[in-house]
């Protein structure tokens, strides 16, 4: 196998985690009893050892072994919000399924059964939108502490580059959201031109 091809195989199935992690905190009943799944969201190198070949959503997903070193550099060069990005998702993925466990289930099986039939559609709503309101707070805290270098900034080209670094900050994190979440991606944006500190408009 050649090395590029490698690598793309590799990212191929640190995204196919990625979509794991997301399917998991979304419906968290449908793998308490996946003891592989589970073992994998123990740690950072647990994970990155899952070899798995499971369907989300009508979708195969297929995801290798990989070293814990090599899954920190894919994601970073392959996954939006990087090796954090992913490792968030795990810890998420392990907390729902925790708490999913420990709900006490009724004495009547049927009526247990009829609940979480008729409640798991609004779950699945429920925790997307805990998970998109999750990365809105993390966008709003990057751009933040970005904006503060695009009002100092000199110059006007200084101010385009590090405002368009900003909005690509932005789709980059948001699209960790369920696609239909995301923000798509900006072709063209204008740059209103901001006074730097210190300096006053002639």
């Amino acid at each position: 196998m050649k090395w590029d091809e490698g690598k793309t195989i590799q990212a191929a199935s640190i995204e196919n985690t990625r979509k794991l992690l997301l399917a998991i905190i979304a419906t968290p009943y449908k793998y308490l009893k996946n003891t592989v799944i589970r073992d994998s969201l123990i740690s950072q190198a647990s994970l990155a050892k899952l070899a798995l070949e499971t369907i989300v959503e009508g979708e195969t997903l297929h995801i290798s072994p990989i070293s814990l070193n090599t899954f920190k550099q894919r994601s970073e060069e392959r996954i939006p919000g990087g090796f954090l990005a992913i490792d968030r998702l795990r810890k998420n993925a392990a907390s729902v399924i925790n708490k999913e466990e420990k709900k006490t289930p009724t004495k009547n099986n049927r009526t247990r059964e009829a609940i979480l039939a008729q409640l798991a559609e609004l779950n699945l709503s429920l925790d997307v939108q805990k998970r998109s309101n999750l990365i809105l707070l993390q966008t709003l805290s990057d751009v933040r502490s970005k904006l503060d270098g695009v009002v100092s900034a000199q110059d006007e080209v200084t101010r385009k580059i590090r405002a368009a670094e900003i909005l690509k900050r932005i789709t980059a994190i948001t699209s960790l959201n369920p696609e239909m979440y995301q923000i798509p991606p900006i072709q063209k944006a204008s740059v209103v031109s901001i006074t730097a500190k210190g300096k006053k408009n002639e």
